[in-house]
């Protein structure tokens, strides 16, 4: 849906003009957008810290960049695990999207060193080489043992001076400075190790102190001042700073600027300035995501206010841009609109502390910020706090409303969107001040380069080739695909070049799917294209950006009891010594029925009397694994009954069939193997009807539901049983209504004995 004003003044007699040239600039976002439709993926974890030997939970959200609704045109998530510390894959696996969201599991075995990993989340509309930024990563880490986080915990974090060396940068509002009017100039101070340093200082005009500044928050601040043409301007930093000066930008002498006078829901006011020496038309354009929404012609002399309507207009961070006559851009600003437009998650317990094996109600409750009920798809999960780190910042509404529309890390993102924080439209103001200014994904440059990458890299489904091993031509127009239980089997058609195609449907056949043609094993060869290699051969992890806060001293209020790992479902050994290597066996029901066939169909080794091939020719019989028998050795083999035999001519072994490899096992019958999607796995859930129930439940998550969707009044209700762990869990809801408004709910809950 396109949001599009159209505001004329002061054009008198070339108002038709005005609009032609509104409607052009409108057209030229429309063309370049056209056929873009690009999907951004939100990953949510079941918790942020794992030990090895346990499943990972998630769930993915795939959202229509630009309008921010739920979207159905992908329908395949690809999935990796990766090692930060040396970028190795450690997970590959496809997953179904429905509807616009995904869920699955991951095992973590037990031979995953310890430490950090990115799980990393792709659609075909959410990576291509010229914007590979709309997929997702969580960081989490793997410990081997809960003693390791049981160790940490209670730790104080020892703060480290690093404010020696800083970077302080400014920013001209609109991207630069005209002489003679008032300017808005940005700042943001940072330390050498990239956290926000707040800093006070005095702004100079030549040598004259002028104006005093300081930081209002995370080390971001603004002033208002009137350059004068011909003088230098300069901020000079107070102590520990005092040794630091910073040159502001040349004044310009002539030209057109804007700044913002005022960000209210229903409007937006801009004061336009004209230092030219006569009246200048100009065109002014806000767009949202790409879309634009709003758009205004007008004529200034000296000044002009500019107050634009909102009432239709999408939420989000915005492009506001100022255009001269012929729609070249003077100046423009991030600005975020309509920033109460939340969606309000209600969360409430029946009980907020509660004993072992309880049994516990969620109530949710979704409305708009008019407390009207709305539907909305969420997910809920309750862990124990032990494997949370708060340090994470990453969630729906901090990973959509900013990291998705600005580059570089965002320190604190939460803080924006926290009611509690009553200066929060002045901080979000100075954050797309400093970080996001001239740094906007939608405009025409971008969407143009995106133009020009017509060629996917991921894809909905899975491409095959089949080949002909002569130069003869290819007459087979179909391939079975099969599951490894050989439940489910279907035909797929091979067009006349011999390609075809796993679309999403085939692929829950099964994980592995099995593809066998229907001509001699000899003539024909079955190639699947790997859907992980284009993934593998980019990286795109490394160019992951994630937002951060400081590690928060520990709240005692909060903290739970002293627990051993006993206490939490036992002890792991820190090694394991095998003495004896068994013989390794098929995990896969159907390449075990394939070395069961090529035991008897390719095996031409026979038994006889206790002989095995005996040297007279007789014997039909197949031999018996495991059985011994007698094997001549000797030279001149007899080749008929009776002959004569002894220790000399003859060996006694215990027969074994021939070992095949799983890909010698495939090759042997003219079988290909594909991925499908992974399979399903449903979160345990105990039901404790009875309280005297003794066996030990050392579940440290409690609760993990990934498809919530409330009533028409906004309503859902959730009931799950506590453990045998006492601890203080964590609990989260997230989720987006109908109308793309996205929300958040925190809660705690205390079990004990």
């Amino acid at each position: 849906m396109l949001f599009f004003f159209q505001l004329l003044i002061a054009l008198g007699t070339r108002a038709q003009e005005g609009r032609t040239m509104l409607d052009s600039l409108a057209q030229r976002l429309k063309c370049l957008s056209a056929g873009q439709q690009q999907t951004a993926i939100y990953l949510r974890t079941s918790k942020d810290i794992y030990e090895s030997a346990e499943d990972l939970w998630f769930k993915a959200y795939a959202v229509d960049r630009q309008q921010q609704l739920l979207t159905a045109i992908d329908q395949t998530l690809y999935i990796q695990l990766v090692r930060s510390s040396n970028d190795s894959l450690v997970w590959e696996e496809l997953y179904p999207i429905k509807k616009g969201t995904a869920s699955g599991q991951i095992y973590l075995d037990n031979s995953l060193p310890n430490g950090s990993y990115w799980l990393c989340a792709y659609s075909a509309h959410s990576f291509d080489k010229s914007n590979p930024e709309f997929f997702d990563v969580r960081k989490i880490e793997i410990v081997g043992n809960v003693d390791t986080l049981i160790k940490r915990r209670g730790r104080r974090t020892q703060k480290v001076d690093t404010q020696q060396i800083i970077q302080f940068h400014l920013f001209p509002e609109g991207g630069q400075l005209l002489a003679d009017v008032i300017n808005s100039v940005a700042f943001k101070a940072l330390t050498a190790n990239g956290l926000p340093c707040n800093v006070s200082g005095t702004l100079f005009e030549n040598d004259k102190p002028i104006a005093a500044i300081s930081s209002i928050h995370d080390g971001m601040g603004s002033f208002l001042f009137r350059p004068q043409r011909g003088k230098q301007y300069a901020v000079h930093l107070a102590a520990p700073f005092a040794d630091s000066v910073y040159q502001l930008p040349p004044i310009q002498e002539k030209g057109l600027t804007f700044r913002l006078l005022e960000n209210r829901d229903d409007s937006l006011f801009f004061i336009i300035y004209n230092k030219e020496p006569v009246i200048q038309p100009f065109y002014f354009r806000v767009q949202t995501r790409g879309l634009p929404s709003i758009a205004a012609a007008g004529e200034v002399k000296d000044s002009l206010v500019l107050k634009l309507p909102l009432a239709d207009a999408p939420a989000g961070i915005s492009e506001a841009t100022l255009f001269d006559r012929h729609l070249r851009p003077l100046a423009e600003r991030l600005i975020y609109l309509k920033l109460n437009r939340q969606l309000i998650i209600q969360t409430r317990l029946s009980k907020e502390r509660v004993g072992r094996k309880e049994k516990v109600t969620l109530h949710i409750h979704t409305t708009d910020p008019n407390h009207k009920p709305v539907m909305a798809h969420l997910g809920a999960v309750i862990y124990d706090q032990l494997y949370h780190n708060p340090t994470d910042a990453k969630d729906i509404q901090t990973h959509y409303l900013l990291a998705n529309s600005l580059r570089g890390k965002v320190h604190n993102p939460k803080y924006y969107f926290d009611t509690l924080n009553t200066n929060r439209y002045q901080a979000l103001d100075l954050l797309l001040l400093t970080q996001g200014w001239r740094s906007y994904q939608w405009n025409e440059q971008a969407l143009a380069a995106r133009q020009k990458s017509k060629f996917p890299l991921l894809s909905d489904s899975i491409k095959g080739q089949l080949l002909r091993t002569n130069k003869g031509i290819n007459k087979q127009q179909a391939l079975m695909i099969f599951d490894a239980a050989q439940r489910d089997s279907r035909l797929i058609t091979v067009d006349e070049r011999g390609n075809f195609f796993l679309s999403p449907e085939e692929m829950h056949v099964s994980n592995p799917i099995y593809i066998k043609h229907f001509g001699k094993k000899e003539d024909y060869t079955v190639k699947v294209i790997d859907p992980f290699i284009s993934l593998r051969a980019l990286n795109p992890w490394r160019k992951a950006v994630y937002p951060f806060m400081e590690k928060p001293m520990i709240d005692k209020s909060k903290a739970d009891p002293q627990i051993t790992s006993l206490s939490r479902g036992g002890i792991k050994l820190e090694e394991v010594v095998i003495t004896e290597k068994k013989e390794s066996v098929f995990r896969d029901k159907y390449i075990g029925h394939l070395d069961s066939l090529a035991k008897y169909q390719n095996n031409t080794d026979r038994a006889h009397g206790g002989w095995l091939n005996c040297p007279a020719g007789d014997g039909e019989e197949l031999p018996v694994e495991g059985k011994t028998y007698i094997v001549w050795t000797g030279p001149n083999a007899p080749t008929s009954h009776p002959f004569a035999f002894n220790a000399s001519n003859t060996t006694r072994i215990v027969y074994h069939y021939p070992k095949h490899t799983e890909e010698e096992l495939l090759k042997m019958f003219g079988i290909t193997k594909s991925k499908g999607f992974y399979p399903h796995k449903t979160f345990y859930e105990p039901i404790y009807d009875y309280p005297e129930d003794t066996l030990g439940d050392y579940r440290n998550t409690l609760l993990w539901k990934p498809d919530i969707i409330t009533d028409k009044n906004g309503d859902a209700k959730l009931e799950f049983f506590s453990s045998d762990i006492n601890s203080l869990f964590f609990g989260m809801v997230e989720g987006i209504d109908e109308s793309g408004a996205l929300g958040k709910s925190a809660f705690y809950l205390s079990v004990s004995q």
